[in-house]
């Protein structure tokens, strides 16, 4: 423990001579920023789907080449996987940034000149803001290498949005590999200003699971639904009974859980006049816990959602067949490199950083990071005039063009001051 808590404490060590020369980098600090905003408006004409980022990771590597980095780390499954890093010599702490590359399906309705030209495929939840922010790091991180302590390492990561991302990086054992100590990242907020990130210690975004759920009865003629399991009916029972588990059968003050469906089909024909004999039933399970792990001598999640699932079908002479299938775990900010990173964080940012507390039920694999190392997960703001304000997921998602400025700045004040 008294290991882990020095390394920690190394993260937020202000070196303060280096603190007044990087007061003289304003000009190179705007002028990277512009420099990522044009790689970004690039890398948003043509995004690319989770493990297909073939001509984002081209472009992002030859512009790490051409800043100087010379030495970058495979990792087996993920081609598209781009890490370098920055040696200074000297001891102190190995850290490292981490940006995702990945776009989402659909199409965009934002009018901006620089819209996606894939009609298919579109960078509706930011990736592509945060790696050329990360992109921009490097470069200006580069230029300062000289006042570096330690080791400085830089995660390009492929498929955020699909599985075999952060795990595969994880499972690789390539941070073991490189003795990453810490790692930071951050996520556009829509709705939150230009100039302001936020950040809370703890649990902040919850572990997303996957379920299935097939039901199975008697078929029967429209006009005699009584002789059969009425599967339409039953199905909508059924949606109804797993949604309201956690306010039913949960204490949502201490164990917080979103149950979701978000799709349904029953039927394999078009007839008017037939009731089907099967269903399907899929959606999401948010929660801060474990799946198949009890709550303080409750019973687990899957067990709840079984129990009650296959008794309501049972009743209506039908049976049920269940698959839950986990996602990632909760993401975790770490408390104590929070207390040591955050208070001269905020001494060095131009901007705002907003501490309030935060738990939202939205999931991120970079939870596979902070499962096994101390970690920091920022919400950064890119919401100006009209840009900015849209919800991830949304095809009419923007970024404004200052944001960048500030993740650069806010990667650095990290960097620098380790």
């Amino acid at each position: 423990m008294k290991s882990n808590h020095r390394k920690i404490t190394l993260v937020s060590i202000l070196t303060a001579s280096f603190f007044l020369s990087f007061s003289q980098t304003k000009d190179q600090l705007k002028e990277t920023a512009a420099y990522s905003f044009e790689k970004y408006k690039q890398i948003h004409q043509y995004p690319e789907l989770g493990k297909r980022e073939f001509k984002t990771s081209e472009l992002i590597k030859k512009e790490l080449q051409t800043i100087g980095f010379t030495e970058f780390y495979e990792v087996p499954n993920l081609p598209t996987c781009i890490i370098t890093g920055i040696d200074s010599k000297l001891e102190g702490t190995t850290i490292a940034f981490r940006a995702e590359l990945d776009a989402r399906p659909g199409k965009e309705s934002t009018g901006l000149e620089y819209a996606s030209k894939i009609d298919s495929t579109n960078h509706s939840c930011g990736h592509d803001a945060h790696a050329s922010i990360l992109l921009g790091t490097a470069k200006l991180i580069y230029s300062l290498k000289n006042k570096l302590k330690g080791k400085i390492y830089f995660i390009f990561q492929p498929a955020e949005e699909t599985k075999g991302g952060a795990d595969d990086i994880v499972n690789s054992g390539i941070l073991n590999t490189l003795k990453i100590e810490n790692i930071f990242a951050l996520h556009s907020t829509s709705g939150l200003p230009v100039g302001k990130v936020n950040i809370s210690p703890g649990y902040i975004m919850a572990g997303s699971n996957y379920f299935t759920i097939e039901i199975e009865g008697k078929e029967s003629h429209a006009a005699t639904p009584y002789v059969g399991s009425n599967i339409p009916v039953l199905t909508g029972k059924v949606i109804e009974l797993i949604t309201s588990i956690p306010s039913l059968k949960m204490d949502v003050s201490t164990r917080p859980c979103v149950i979701s469906v978000t799709y349904v089909e029953s039927g394999k024909t078009n007839a008017a006049n037939i009731i089907p004999s099967t269903s399907v039933i899929k959606g999401t399970i948010r929660a801060y816990e474990s799946v198949d792990s009890p709550f303080q001598n409750q019973p687990s999640i899957r067990n709840i959602i079984s129990k009650e699932v296959e008794q309501l079908c049972l009743a209506q002479n039908a049976a049920s067949k269940i698959e839950i299938t986990k996602g990632s775990p909760p993401t975790i900010n770490n408390n104590l490199l929070f207390d040591t990173t955050i208070p001269n964080l905020s001494k060095l940012f131009s901007g705002t950083i907003d501490t309030s507390p935060y738990r939202g039920m939205f999931s991120e694999d970079f939870s596979y990071y902070t499962e096994n190392i101390p970690c920091l997960y920022f919400g950064l703001g890119i919401a100006k005039d009209k840009l900015g304000f849209a919800n991830v997921h949304s095809n009419d998602f923007s970024v404004h063009p200052d944001t960048f400025i500030y993740g650069i700045e806010l990667f650095c004040d990290i960097a620098m001051h380790k």
